[in-house]
């Protein structure tokens, strides 16, 4: 059976990007530095996903501040929100 990571690779990445995007357009945590912060490096791991020089094999692989990110993320725009244009 393939892991829930397997299946949603792309989600996965497409959130890692949006994530990143999202922070560097000011839309996500514009005024907390700590959690802009969390969410770029939680977007990074995620990004890499299924690559051999991933640090994101699972959530464990996430901090705390990093989890509290992705799971806001997941709560406001979940797993099928678009991509976002850097532009």
């Amino acid at each position: 059976m393939d892991s829930i990571y397997d299946r949603y690779e792309d989600k996965i990445v497409r959130m890692g990007r949006n994530l990143i995007t999202m922070c560097e357009k000011n839309e996500l945590f514009p005024k907390n530095d700590e959690m802009w912060n969390a969410a770029v490096t939680a977007g990074n791991k995620l990004v890499t996903t299924g690559t051999t020089w991933s640090r994101f094999q699972g959530a464990e692989d996430l901090n705390d501040l990093e989890k509290k990110a992705v799971q806001f993320y997941l709560d406001k725009y979940g797993l099928d929100y678009e991509a976002q244009k850097m532009l």
